[in-house]
């Protein structure tokens, strides 16, 4: 698996980057945002590593671009468990943090969790059907089938659950559902509580074949596919 690592602190670098081969991962490494961009672009990684604050293009900047053009797990590494940090880095489409000091094993298994997700999350097929596991949804017909059986959604309901879909394993965050379903992002959350609330209970989540819908306070929703 190759694994693109950006941190401005070349020591931490090297021995960031030393400890991931020896758990079998190719390691590219960076040294500021702006080489980490550059070497997305060119080397194509199966997961970036971020360092949160770095010259030239923070962390955050460098995950938004790649979230723009791409859906690379991304995982931020942070200097302190600072929640302002955390949920900046979620709403700009991180898949996950890292507080620092951290141990490589940990880096590893958050390395490998994320790839996996990433390798199980929703598809497209030639139909034009979002298809994860038992359900599928066809965005033409707004036809939502659980293990061949119809489920009726309203127009809201279906928005909503193929945004989160079509992102499974990633948080959305609220204003971005907002948007999509409503057309602008100023919306009740509230109502949106209320609406994902309705989904679950029409696919029985949770379920052990299907997973669930899970939120992440003042960041969120993240549909959850089942391993």
């Amino acid at each position: 698996m190759k694994v693109l690592v950006a941190d401005d602190d070349l020591d931490m670098l090297d021995v960031t980057a030393y400890a991931l081969r020896r758990e079998g991962f190719n390691v590219i490494a960076a040294s500021d945002g702006l080489q980490a961009l550059r070497r997305w672009q060119m080397d194509h990684p199966d997961v970036v590593v971020l360092d949160a604050n770095m010259p030239k293009m923070n962390g955050f900047e460098v995950c938004k671009r790649i979230r723009e053009q791409s859906n690379t797990p991304v995982i931020l590494l942070t200097a302190l468990n600072d929640e302002d940090h955390i949920v900046q880095g979620f709403h700009i489409g991180a898949d996950d943090y890292v507080t620092k000091p951290f141990s490589h094993r940990q880096l590893a298994m958050r390395i490998r969790a994320v790839a996996k997700r990433n390798s199980s999350a929703s598809s497209v097929d030639f139909s034009g059907k979002l298809v994860s596991g038992p359900l599928s949804l066809d965005r033409d017909t707004h036809e939502v089938l659980l293990d061949d059986r119809e489920i009726h959604l309203t127009p809201t309901e279906f928005k909503l659950l193929y945004i989160l879909v079509a992102n499974a394993g990633r948080v959305v965050p609220s204003s971005r559902l907002v948007e999509y379903a409503w057309g602008y992002d100023e919306g009740d959350e509230s109502l949106l509580k209320t609406h994902i609330s309705h989904i679950r209970r029409k696919l029985g989540m949770p379920s052990e074949s299907l997973g669930n819908i899970v939120v992440l306070p003042r960041v969120g929703y993240k549909f959850m596919v089942s391993s």
